[in-house]
C-alpha cells in the first residue's frame, strides 16, 4: 500500500468479519456466510464517497472516487459476488450505483469461480502429498503451528528464496490464526458459487459485457491456485490469459512482492486515474 500511494494512488482496505482482527456480528461465530462478507464490502465502497452520507467514512476521496478493486485469494471470490450483486439489474438502478464508480478489477491468485473443489480433485490426481499438505495446512490448521507447512503453502517451500526468515514466518502465522477464528461457510458458499450463473458455453460471467478494464494474475509457484484455476477465473471476468508473475501464493509477501505490484502499477497507469 505505501508502494501505491508513493505513485499516487491512495489505498484503502478493510477487514471482513473473522479476518484482521474484525470480529463477526454474531459473537463467537465460527463461520460467516460470504453474502455478510458481500454485504460489508458493499457499505465499504459506498463509503468512499463523500457525499453518501449514509455511509461516509470521512475519507474524503471526492464525491464519486474512481476506484480500483483488489482482491486476493478469497478476496477474489468476494468480489465476483459483490460484482454479481451489483451488475444485477433487477435489484441495482442507476441511483444506486452512482456513488460506486470501478475504474478497474484486479484479481491476484483468486480462487475460482467454481471454488476450491475442482482444485482439491485436482491436487488429489496429481500429488497425495501435495493435497495431503493443503489438507492439513487448512483442515487441520497446521499452517499456524508448523512452519514447514506454512513456507509450503504461502511462501514458495521450504528452500525459501522468497527472503522469509522464521521470524516472519511466525508473524504471519500468528495473523493466520486470527483469521481462522471464523471461516467462511463453504457448504454455503457451495450453494452458490459464481460458478452458478456462467455461460456454459463460454464459461463467462453474465455481467461480462460491463465490466471495466479487468487484470488476472496468477503465481508462478503458487501452491493452493493452480493454473487452470487462475485461466478459470480469466475465463469468467472476459480476459484472454491471467499474468504470471514469478512468485508464492502470498504475493504481496517475501522480496519478490514487487513482481505483482509492478504488473498492478503498469494496469493502474493504463487507468488513467491519477
Amino acid at each position: 500500500m505505501p508502494y501505491f500511494a508513493s505513485h499516487g494512488y491512495p489505498c484503502v482496505a478493510l477487514s471482513l468479519q473473522g479476518t484482521g482482527g474484525t470480529p463477526t456480528a454474531h459473537l463467537a461465530a465460527s463461520t460467516v456466510k460470504i453474502e455478510k462478507h458481500v454485504r460489508d464490502f458493499d457499505a465499504f465502497l459506498r463509503g468512499l464517497s463523500d457525499t453518501d452520507s449514509q455511509h461516509c467514512l470521512g475519507l474524503e476521496l471526492g464525491n464519486n472516487p474512481q476506484i480500483a478493486l483488489v482482491g486476493h485469494s478469497f478476496g477474489g471470490l468476494t468480489i465476483m459476488k459483490w460484482l454479481e450483486q451489483y451488475y444485477n439489474e433487477e435489484n441495482n438502478d442507476e441511483n444506486e450505483q452512482q456513488h460506486i464508480v470501478i475504474a478497474g478489477i484486479c484479481l491476484l491468485c483468486s480462487v475460482p469461480p467454481s471454488g476450491n473443489g475442482k482444485m482439491t480433485m485436482r491436487f488429489l490426481r496429481r500429488s497425495l502429498r501435495n493435497s495431503w499438505t493443503i489438507i492439513a495446512g487448512f483442515v487441520l490448521k497446521q499452517a499456524v503451528t508448523s512452519k514447514a507447512v506454512c513456507r509450503d503453502l504461502f511462501f514458495g517451500g521450504s528452500e525459501d528464496d522468497n527472503g522469509l526468515s522464521d521470524d516472519d514466518i511466525a508473524r504471519y502465522q500468528s495473523y493466520f490464526k486470527r483469521d481462522s477464528v471464523a471461516i467462511i461457510d463453504i457448504m454455503d458458499l457451495s450453494k452458490q458459487l459464481p460458478s452458478a450463473k456462467m455461460d456454459k458455453q463460454s464459461g463467462r460471467a453474465p455481467y461480462v459485457d460491463k465490466l471495466p478494464s479487468t487484470l488476472v494474475i496468477a503465481a508462478t509457484d503458487d501452491f493452493i491456485v493452480d493454473e487452470i484455476g487462475s485461466r478459470e477465473t480469466a475465463q469468467y471476468l472476459g480476459v484472454n490469459e491471467p499474468q504470471f508473475v514469478d512468485s508464492p501464493h502470498d504475493i504481496m509477501l517475501g522480496n519478490k512482492w514487487q513482481n505483482g505490484a509492478d504488473t498492478i502499477l503498469e494496469w493502474l497507469d493504463e487507468l488513467q486515474m491519477v
